[in-house]
């Protein structure tokens, strides 16, 4: 039984897996490699994910939920078809989705899978992940980090030796990482990110800059008309990776707006995003204690690494060559499916070996309220440390020590793992009675805490925590969510179809409005009362009409509609 990688990602996630000698990206119910990480809830109770969904992020943006990875292992919740859901829980439906379609493509049942996360997720968030997985069904014992997994794909089969900085900028978060690889040996150095930095924050600011250009308030228009807006704010981004300048047109109620851009103007408005980027940058490279000119090159990865602002600026902050993946959407997929291949200790990537650090120092906090690490971030891993703490009063018996993670000064700043205690000291002088104090952090993040004090031994181990949810209750929630069902593989397309007409409903002219509705109602009615072949045919001519209005929405006075009428003759 194959076991899957997934990225599951902010914007976008991915499936492949280990097949024939090579690794294999597996399209979903559309011929696709990528499928948009968006839940939508229907009136009915049913569950939209992917394409469909995102169609709904405009046209029932309410029940409609996107970059949720964001919100993974904290408390906030989503309303949607009037029950609330937290991160995790919407990530479990894009999970699902991507297991049935890996079902669907291998045509056996799928149980396993390594799941990608950002490199600076932290427990709660790599918690919540995993948890995510077992919600959709799968064991997940593995998670990997993503740029890890970026640098797997990048040297499998290179034999020569190689230094480079993994630059994964991906629509929600950005992650980076210093990568030594030599042989079969890939060896993470350092680590460094930024969890709420991506190219969703390029699309607020170019979406910022339309209102202030046009001298009108986000606070006028409804939610359906800030979606709409925000989409076109992506797609003149998108244009911008193409050309120097670019220009949308908005339609707005029954007002027509000019949304426009040059990259230069770009830099400018974003300058607070691009300082944002140098700080990891500089952090992996001070961490790893090496001159930029031992540093080969700069890899971009992750969709908005196709801006060519942010090569642009990499190239200006740092004297070392830049190069853009050649699929940078599909890197981490790919990476991910590698790094199953090598636990199914399959194929030729068996023998490879990934050394990845600790992203974060773990430790405790001390009489003062500092922070004390005994595992530094940056360690490699697996890794064992041990520290010794002392009493600091008189005759003190018993010694406190809360477990966090973090790299804040102060304890109480960094995350709460838990806490141990060590009770029944023999009273004694302050400092002369202490006990040591050893970690034990694996691949998998589990952490193995001993604690060994006057000849007792106390033992913890810190793992598949998750704030406010125990076993059992987790396993009520599998089984809530169970009951709730996917939209059928076989109407995807048609209701993709259907939501899509209704998007560009709300995003076109009145007179263009006119023709959407008329071709819809047609398109509904053979769904209806006709039979397969008629259905396939409307299918067909209402997915190309749709086409043309999306490239032609904005001026489409010229567009001939008896190009779809039925007996217009092929002039191909």
């Amino acid at each position: 039984m194959a076991i899957i990688g997934i990225d599951l990602g902010t914007t976008n996630s991915l499936v492949s897996v280990w097949q024939d000698g090579h690794i294999t990206l597996i399209p979903n119910s559309f011929g696709e490699y990528l499928t948009p990480s968006v839940v939508s809830f229907g009136d009915a109770g049913e569950i939209f994910v992917g394409k469909v969904a995102k169609e709904r992020l405009i046209t029932n943006p309410s029940d409609t939920f996107a970059e949720f990875k964001r919100n993974m292992g904290t408390d906030y919740q989503y309303m949607g078809g009037r029950k609330y859901y937290s991160a995790e829980d919407l990530s479990s439906f894009v999970l699902r989705k991507l297991k049935e379609d890996a079902e669907n493509y291998l045509g056996e049942e799928v149980t396993e899978a390594v799941i990608s996360v950002p490199a600076y997720f932290n427990d709660d968030k790599r918690c919540a992940t995993k948890n995510a997985g077992k919600l959709a069904g799968l064991h997940v014992e593995r998670l990997i980090n993503e740029p890890s997994a970026v640098a797997l794909k990048h040297h499998t089969g290179v034999e020569e030796a190689e230094t480079f900085i993994i630059f994964d900028f991906g629509g929600g978060t950005l992650d980076i990482s210093l990568v030594e690889a030599f042989d079969n040996m890939v060896e993470i150095q350092a680590v460094a990110g930024d969890n709420y930095l991506g190219g969703k924050d390029f699309n607020e600011v170019i979406a910022e800059d339309f209102y202030k250009v046009n001298r009108i308030s986000r606070e006028q228009f409804t939610k359906e008309e800030q979606g709409i807006v925000m989409k076109e704010a992506e797609l003149l981004k998108r244009e911008l990776s193409e050309r120097n300048e670019a220009e949308r047109k908005i339609y707005l109620g029954d007002t027509e707006y000019k949304m426009r851009m040059t990259n230069q103007h770009l830099i400018h408005i974003g300058a607070d995003l691009f300082k944002r980027m140098s700080k990891p940058i500089r952090q992996v490279i001070g961490d790893s204690g090496m001159e930029t000119s031992e540093i080969d090159k700069i890899i971009l990865v992750g969709g908005s690494s196709k801006m060519p602002v942010v090569k642009q600026y990499l190239k200006t902050l740092l004297d070392i060559p830049v190069v853009v993946d050649e699929n940078p959407d599909e890197s981490i997929a790919m990476g991910v499916g590698i790094a199953a291949a090598i636990k199914m200790r399959t194929g030729d990537v068996k023998d490879m070996i990934l050394a990845d650090i600790c992203p974060f120092s773990l430790g405790t906090a001390i009489y003062d309220g500092s922070f004390s690490p005994i595992i530094e971030r940056n360690d490699t891993l697996p890794c064992s440390r041990t520290g010794y703490y002392v009493t600091v009063e008189d005759n003190q018996t018993k010694l406190t020590f809360p477990i966090y993670q973090g790299d804040n000064l102060l304890a109480r700043d960094n995350l709460l793992l838990g806490t141990m205690e060590v009770r029944g000291l023999p009273p004694a002088p302050k400092g002369t009675v202490g006990a040591n104090v050893t970690f034990l952090y694996d691949i998998n993040g589990i952490l193995d805490i001993r604690i060994v004090s006057n000849g007792k031994t106390l033992h913890k181990v810190i793992m598949n925590k998750r704030m406010g949810l125990s076993e059992e209750e987790l396993e009520k929630r599998l089984e809530e969510l169970r009951q709730m069902t996917l939209s059928p593989m076989e109407d995807e397309k048609n209701l993709y179809l259907i939501e899509k007409a209704g998007r560009l409903y709300r995003e076109c002219s009145p007179q263009v409005r006119q023709y959407i509705t008329r071709h819809l109602m047609v398109f509904k009615n053979v769904l209806e009362n006709g039979k397969d072949r008629e259905i396939r045919e409307a299918y067909v001519g209402f997915s190309l009409y749709l086409e043309a209005v999306e490239r032609n929405k904005f001026d489409f006075h010229g567009f001939d509609e008896s190009f779809f009428d039925d007996d217009r003759e092929d002039e191909l």
